[in-house]
């Protein structure tokens, strides 16, 4: 008797190693997989501006990356002596005006080098609802607090997200050629928005998805982490206590999914080497003799050279 329809990842033929330079912008979710990938020791940049969650914004980022001279709305907003830029997250910030200027020019130069070098581009898209600034007449990455009277709130049309991002990618993989995308919708709920305004929204990016892939074949990949959620676990006993966010037990779940699609065999051997090295560096001795501590020490400096050996 079967209880849960569970979603079989085909295997891709994109083979992610650690040697692979990886790019990964977009919503809370591609964090929570970014670290994951960042534990395991993968060559990745995570969201070097902060959690983006709309394709506007998203699509802005990426297309600054391509020139030389960052296109940003430099209209900051001041909260507590803090400085904060409409088109970053708010954990982008910094204590002036000028020297948020500067993280953002450095910023911009690190995420275009990370572009133009990278193998593998990951994009999470988490909403296509967005708000405008109702003076600057922009769209805003975050509103920063700022009161809402300030915004008109939009959702994002399909046929303009197509325009946008049929010339993004061409642009980029011109820039790129040897370049591989991975698209993902997040399985984060918006019900801030109201439950048939999320729906609405993720069926707008669920299609942008779609017709990327049609477009860009060999270049464009489609990973189900929105599906393997709503579809496979389904069930609120996978989210936290807010009922919105997946919990850990689901990211590791959606991860297992990913190393199986995109992991080689290779790859695979070494991960368990790998959590083993993370747990022995995270434990913390309460009363441990020198022999002990020595031991210790050898086995992880033991695994560090198995590690290297064979990822390196």
């Amino acid at each position: 008797m079967k209880f849960r329809t569970e979603i079989n990842v085909v295997k891709s033929e994109l083979d992610i190693t650690h040697a692979s330079k990886i790019l990964a912008i977009g919503s809370c979710f591609v964090e929570n997989v970014g670290k994951l990938l960042s534990d395991y020791q993968f060559n990745i940049c995570v969201n070097p501006f902060g959690i983006i969650f709309n394709p506007y914004s998203i699509s802005k980022i990426l297309q600054n990356a391509l020139n030389p001279t960052a296109n940003y709305n430099l209209d900051f907003v001041e909260r507590q002596q803090t400085f904060y830029a409409y088109d970053f997250h708010s954990k982008f910030n910094a204590t002036s005006q000028t020297a948020l200027l500067q993280k953002i020019n450095s910023t911009h130069k690190k995420t275009s080098q990370s572009l133009l070098n990278a193998d593998i581009l990951m994009l999470t898209f988490g909403t296509a609802w967005i708000y405008k600034h109702k003076t600057l007449n922009q769209v805003v990455a975050n509103c920063h607090k700022v009161p809402q009277q300030h915004f008109s709130k939009e959702l994002l049309d399909l046929d303009d997200l197509k325009q946008i991002y049929f010339n993004l990618f061409k642009n980029i993989l011109d820039n790129n050629k040897l370049l591989k995308i991975i698209l993902t919708v997040s399985p984060v709920r918006h019900l801030k928005d109201g439950f048939i305004e999320n729906n609405q929204s993720k069926s707008i990016l669920l299609l942008l998805c779609d017709y990327l892939v049609k477009m860009f074949p060999n270049q464009v990949i489609y990973f189900p982490a929105y599906e393997i959620i709503m579809d496979d676990l389904r069930d609120y006993r996978f989210y936290n206590a807010d009922l919105v966010h997946p919990n850990g037990q689901a990211i590791d779940y959606i991860f297992e999914k990913f190393s199986a699609c995109f992991f080689n065999d290779k790859t695979l051997s070494i991960l368990p080497k790998i959590k083993q090295l993370n747990q022995l560096k995270q434990h913390r001795f309460l009363n441990a003799n020198a022999q002990q501590i020595l031991q210790h020490q050898n086995k992880i400096t033991e695994l560090e050279t198995l590690i290297n050996s064979t990822i390196r």
